[in-house]
């Protein structure tokens, strides 16, 4: 499976709990492998059966962000379908910068992320076709581009208008809320 490289800032309380996570599979994988052990297979033999049960047991952070990516896809308001990203999008989308808006005034965390490329082309053409239309607002205004001085009302109108769009990073942060892991007391 293909699989291409996104970088995404998510909260900061996302990134812990999927930390969490990690430590805490690291551990059971540890215990089960001593189990095993404590059963009579080598140690060798054990680790073999933990490689094997790691995918349904334990999946990968990448599994898990994918998994909770698709399910925020398929909600009706980014479920499409959307018209196919033309050249010029797909290379509008790759430029490097964050998208207009204001600062969330929350901790966050950057992640990298591994994910099926048929999965990232989804998610980035949702994310461009939703954003379309405020988008070109914004733009048709003056409201954004480099070194621009803008008024008080001018930020609040592009405040406005930038919470109509849906970066990836924003599809992803939705999707863990909704759809990743939770705390143990949830």
């Amino acid at each position: 499976m293909d699989k291409t490289p996104i970088t995404v800032m998510i909260y900061a309380y996302q990134a812990g709990r999927l930390d969490l996570l990690k430590k805490q599979q690291t551990l059971e994988e540890m215990a089960t492998v001593n189990a095993l052990v404590n059963q009579g297979n080598t140690r060798k033999q054990a680790r073999i059966i933990v490689a094997r049960m790691r995918p349904t047991e334990w999946p990968s952070l990448e599994t898990i962000v994918g998994q909770a990516v698709e399910q925020r896809l398929d909600e009706p308001d980014l479920a499409g379908p959307w018209e196919s990203l033309t050249v010029a999008e797909v290379e509008q989308l790759a430029l490097s910068g964050r998208w207009p808006g204001a600062s969330l005034g929350i901790s966050m965390a950057q992640r990298n992320y591994s994910l099926p490329t048929a999965l990232v082309t989804r998610l980035r053409t949702a994310a461009w076709r939703v954003s379309e239309a405020p988008m070109r607002e914004l733009e048709a205004r003056g409201l954004v581009g480099a070194g621009l001085v803008l008024t008080e009302g001018q930020k609040r109108e592009r405040d406005e208008l930038a919470e109509r769009l849906y970066p990836v990073p924003r599809i992803v942060r939705e999707a863990l809320a909704r759809y990743g892991p939770a705390t143990a007391d949830e």
